[in-house]
């Protein structure tokens, strides 16, 4: 004759169970490998550039990089792999407006004409580096845990009572902890200062 059990030691066991699964659940994300901010190819400001630089020689064979924009950048300095952009501005001597040329996370270029800006007619240097180059240099830096980049600029416009008209990188970083902290750091990736 087979054993039956009580409604109290059937609700034991279903918690049992439960615990079980669960505690498999924490294992498997506790011991699961940390997947990099990015999977796919690309996703730094200079792959944005080199994706933009078709649209920008239409729009002008005189196009000149005068800012660089990340929107939804990762603390390490690429786009994840959903969402996020980068927005490159250019100039030419011969138009009256600026072109804004956006690269979402998936490569897709767009393309809109604005007025003048404060940055038209200054270039920035060919040789800035890429954002994660840049990124780096503000590790050693951080008061704080980064947990990804509320807003970066590179441009002459960025920090003008600080570094007047110079060109430089300003990353505002949102930290784990709360808040956020802003670094400066030049096209090159020398690192300036934090506030």
């Amino acid at each position: 004759m087979p054993a039956t059990f009580s409604a109290e030691a059937r609700g034991w066991a279903r918690r049992l169970a439960r615990a079980a699964i669960a505690a498999a659940g924490v294992a498997t994300l506790v011991c699961a490998p940390v997947l990099p901010e990015r999977s796919k190819p690309g996703g730094a400001a200079r792959w944005a550039y080199a994706a933009a630089l078709d649209a920008a020689v239409r729009w002008s064979s005189a196009a000149a990089l005068c800012r660089v924009e990340g929107e939804g950048v990762g603390s390490e300095g690429w786009l994840p792999d959903r969402g996020g952009a980068w927005s490159l501005t250019y100039w030419a001597p011969e138009k009256p407006g600026v072109l804004e040329v956006t690269v979402d996370t998936d490569g897709k270029v767009t393309t809109q004409e604005s007025a003048a800006s404060p940055v038209r007619g200054k270039t920035l240097p060919h040789d800035w580096m890429d954002s994660p180059r840049v990124w780096a240099a503000t590790s050693a830096h951080q008061k704080g845990t980064p947990l990804n980049t509320f807003a970066a600029e590179l441009a002459f416009d960025v920090e003008p009572e600080r570094y007047p008209g110079r060109p430089v990188w300003r990353i505002r970083f949102y930290l784990q902890e709360g808040g956020y902290e802003t670094h400066v750091v030049s096209p090159q990736a020398e690192w300036l200062a934090r506030y």
